[in-house]
């Protein structure tokens, strides 16, 4: 991605932020959660993208690790296809990704194709700067 891209990208997704902490973007609401973007995305390699996204939970949830307040994962996006897969996740005690996390899943997951509309197609538009 050129450079100017970068400025781009971090610029619309810093007008996009809303009271969330300074370094993540509100990407939406669902499901008693609110979804925000790290606007620190990785460089391209080919069409794929590496991405952090957060999952603050409005209620308590528990796990097989024991009680978390929000999620944490890494996502790659295939900006071409449009299409997403899990490589990292964790679940954490304190709202915002904060505390040492109460449980972890490794490893890529299967690809997923992010639905025009969708919150993974909205990640999509903003981490590849596609409209």
């Amino acid at each position: 991605m050129h450079p100017c891209r970068h400025l781009l990208l971090a610029t619309l997704l810093a007008a996009c932020a809303g009271p969330a902490a300074a370094a993540w973007v509100k990407v939406a609401e669902a499901s008693g959660s609110t979804i925000y973007l790290d606007p620190a995305v990785s460089r391209k390699v080919g069409d794929n993208i590496m991405v952090w996204l957060l999952r603050d939970h409005a209620a308590m949830r528990f796990g097989t690790g024991g009680p978390y307040w929000s999620s944490r994962d890494q996502i790659e996006i295939d900006c071409r296809a449009r299409r997403v897969r899990r490589i990292y996740a964790s679940d954490h005690p304190k709202p915002m990704g904060e505390g040492k996390f109460v449980a972890s899943e490794h490893g890529p997951m299967s690809w997923n194709d992010a639905q025009p509309r969708s919150i993974m197609g909205r990640v999509v538009e903003l981490a590849c700067n596609v409209p």
